[in-house]
């Protein structure tokens, strides 16, 4: 727990201790947005860094969400001090039309899906993130505000693996205070974002009201403790859920699932809510869990036993099968297609990992799109598919490999074109039935340590 009343300077034992307890990967990237939480992560983990002789090992980046004009400004003066640091710097932009509505979690997500996609693209496995003490308590505020349960007052953890990347806070304990400290003491300057002291937002409305709770008895320390034990309770919902999901959910590759109904009724309600949650985020591939009220309707009508009908629920259709259900993607929520050219590889409809593979026997294919194989495929496929098929809901939801309106591939419905059978296996189509939450998902973060 950070001692709110230091203001001394971090020193390298403290920071170490920090660092070395999530136990980082090397090469390490640091998100850099040049404030000043931001700037002394960058400073003491190149001083780390350089300590155990990794001096080469770091990379800055900074992202660039184009939504001020003193953006690109801010984004070069960061690569400046980093080239005089002598620390590798790029900047991520973030491109294309900016939403009118909600642009602070639209630039998150944005933000996350940058920093995550360079640091897989150069093999870099620990991305570091300037979160600090007052940050995790304006979290924990934020989503009481909001309602949230367990999971979301658990607030921001230290150590998560998202996107293939693991995402550490090493700066948790320490307060601003004692950051802005430690860059005055190293005559490192820092950028003040404006819109930290914009009450527009709701983050800088409740750290302006924190002064009145910590005078009414509700300190920073204390909710970052409560925070603490919530991230506990957290832990051992998910291990419970984890159990329950080995039991009950088959994931078939065609990616749906089979959920046994029995198991998923016999166990603690919130265990059971727990795991319909995550499977319907897995089969729709969900970013976010369904709000409450939605699951507990859900499931409600589980625990009737229906044999007949069906639910259609977040981009999810559950089908009554005996004593289990299917899980299956709903056709209309499909995402936009993707093109694929020879080589490349792609994930499509947040849910399958596509590959389209370089071979001789397919010179003629130079590129295609993939979306799902959808009714004008099976149309294509009558008389050409396996007598042993799933639902037609299923197969329609599968990925196909198309060139314009013609239907190249199907793989979970073991159909190619006959110019391709002896390339069949350039088409794949893997589902990755993963749990791909954001960060500390439900947290709205306002870009200043990134």
């Amino acid at each position: 727990m950070a001692d709110v009343s230091n203001s001394a300077p971090v020193n390298d034992l403290e920071f170490t201790h920090a660092l070395q307890a999530l136990s980082p990967n090397i090469p390490i990237a640091v998100a850099v947005s040049g404030g000043g939480d931001s700037m002394a992560l960058l400073r003491l983990t190149q001083r780390w860094l350089e300590t155990e002789s990794h001096g080469a090992s770091l990379l800055a980046l900074t992202v660039d969400h184009g939504l001020r004009e003193a953006s690109e400004v801010e984004a070069q003066q960061v690569a400046h001090w980093c080239r005089t640091l002598g620390v590798s710097h790029q900047i991520l932009r973030w491109r294309g039309d900016k939403p009118q509505s909600d642009i602070q979690a639209a630039a998150r997500r944005a933000r996350y899906g940058l920093l995550s996609g360079i640091c897989k693209e150069q093999g870099i496995r620990c991305l570091l993130l300037g979160h600090q003490f007052e940050d995790q308590a304006e979290t924990f505020l934020l989503r009481l505000g909001r309602g949230s349960g367990v999971d979301g007052l658990a607030a921001m953890a230290p150590d998560r693996e998202w996107n293939g990347v693991r995402l550490l806070r090493p700066l948790l304990g320490f307060s601003g205070r004692r950051l802005r400290a430690t860059l005055q003491a190293l005559g490192q300057p820092w950028i003040e974002d404006p819109s930290n002291s914009d009450l527009r937002f709701a983050r800088v409305r409740i750290r302006d009201g924190l002064e009145d709770l910590t005078a009414a008895g509700i300190s920073a320390s204390r909710l970052v403790a409560t925070a603490q034990r919530m991230r506990r309770v957290r832990s051992a919902l998910e291990h419970a859920t984890a159990g329950l999901m080995y039991e009950a959910v088959k994931w078939e590759p065609a990616g749906f699932a089979i959920l046994g109904v029995s198991k998923l009724l016999s166990s603690p309600e919130e265990i059971g809510l727990r795991a319909l949650a995550r499977v319907l985020m897995v089969v729709a591939g969900r970013e976010y869990p369904l709000r409450l009220v939605q699951l507990e309707r859900l499931y409600g009508w589980l625990q009737l036993k229906p044999n007949s009908g069906g639910r259609t629920l977040s981009g999810c259709r559950i089908l009554p099968r005996g004593d289990s259900v299917l899980v299956v993607r709903e056709l209309a929520a499909i995402g936009p297609e993707i093109a694929l050219s020879p080589g490349e590889s792609a994930v499509w409809d947040n849910r399958f990992v596509v590959r389209l593979d370089r071979s001789e026997r397919m010179s003629s294919v130079t590129s295609c799109t993939v979306r799902e194989v959808g009714r004008a495929g099976l149309t294509q496929l009558r008389g050409s598919l396996p007598k042993k098929l799933p639902l037609k809901t299923i197969c329609q939801a599968t990925p196909g490999f198309w060139q314009g309106q013609h239907l190249l591939a199907a793989p979970h419905l073991g159909f190619v074109d006959s110019k391709y059978v002896a390339a069949e296996a350039a088409f794949d189509a893997q589902f990755a039935p993963e749990n791909k939450f954001p960060p500390d998902y439900g947290a709205a973060g306002n870009g200043r340590n990134m």
